[in-house]
């Protein structure tokens, strides 16, 4: 990710108010619940720090090998299918390198459009942002910005295992999303790579996805006082609005994650507008998916070393993955 490039404004003021007179009215459903499993956060988090362990996760790096090998002996006991794509792109940041996304299918058997939920594994080679010139070449051990996005991933992959969803899901796991750097001229800046690659090269082996859920930054703590010299614009408080780009591409999947996520109580989830994010959902919106992304951007640690656990949250963690579970198994 990141950064933010213009919008059609005109689009999504009209999708703005599409969202709001639905959610005026409620969740615009009156389907039936099924039980569902419940999400552990507990768990979760310990799936972000093990992350965290391997070191940055960046392109060549033994973190990053560590990590995917890892992530796909955590998926291969729980899911029907877990499709490995491999692929090599130089990134404007070096290159080039061997990447990986993997894709687990669950609910192969069951009826009905396949929903696919997405996050990006690997960690950004440079600290940028980092308020101390001498950290900025260094890589981020990606506490929030990657770990948090798998370790809600993995929770739920358990959660389907254990309990099949009433349609197909995909969970799909990109690398090469942060290798970009703002101003490089590049497509999305030299971000994305990774789903870029997915979009434009699905598996033949795997149904495609009607919905597509995208989360990122999804681990933030609360306030923290200790903070200083964040970077300008940062937000010291984990808030996760609409969305810009989403609310156009797929009003009607936004609205229906954020009144479940009003339903469960989950304060995160505010129903406001907020700013165009490049991420990982774009270049599935642009191949014609109906596409969302849940973000918090940008939290203070953003592309700095402090990027730890230490500033992440169980709870963060689970008002995300408690709101996907609800909106997976409703039918």
């Amino acid at each position: 990710m990141k950064g933010t490039r213009p919008g059609h404004w005109l689009l999504l003021l009209v999708a703005s108010l599409l969202v709001t007179g639905c959610t005026s009215c409620g969740s615009g459903t009156s389907a039936p619940q099924v039980p569902r499993p419940a999400f552990n956060a507990t768990r979760a988090f310990a799936d972000l720090q093990q992350q965290v362990a391997f070191g940055p996760r960046n392109p060549g790096s033994q973190g990053h090998q560590d990590c995917l090998a890892w992530l796909i002996a955590q998926l291969q006991p729980l899911a029907d299918k877990v499709v490995r794509q491999d692929f090599t792109a130089t990134t404007v940041l070096g290159g080039p390198y061997d990447f990986a996304n993997v894709i687990a299918l669950f609910g192969q058997d069951q009826p009905g459009a396949a929903w696919m939920l997405g996050a990006h594994w690997d960690t950004r080679p440079i600290a940028d942002q980092d308020p101390d010139p001498a950290n900025r070449d260094k890589p981020i051990l990606g506490a929030n910005d990657g770990a948090s996005g798998v370790a809600v991933l993995l929770e739920i992959a358990r959660a389907l295992s254990q309990d099949p969803p009433p349609h197909p899901v995909l969970l799909a796991f990109f690398d090469a999303e942060d290798s970009g750097l703002s101003g490089s001229g590049a497509r999305y800046m030299g971000f994305c790579l990774g789903s870029s690659y997915l979009a434009a090269n699905w598996p033949a082996s795997l149904p495609q996805p009607a919905k597509i859920i995208v989360i990122d930054l999804v681990g933030q703590d609360e306030v923290h006082n200790d903070r200083v010299g964040t970077p300008n614009g940062s937000n010291d408080r984990f808030d996760l609005p609409y969305e810009s780009y989403s609310l156009n591409a797929a009003p009607q999947l936004v609205n229906e994650v954020w009144a479940a996520a009003k339903a469960l109580g989950h304060g995160a989830f505010e129903q406001r507008l907020g700013p165009a994010i490049i991420d990982d959902h774009l270049p599935f919106i642009e191949a014609g998916y109906k596409a969302i992304d849940i973000i918090d951007f940008p939290p203070p640690e953003w592309h700095t070393i402090d990027d730890t656990p230490a500033h992440c949250s169980p709870d963060s963690l689970l008002q995300v993955g408690d709101t996907l579970l609800e909106v997976i198994y409703r039918r």
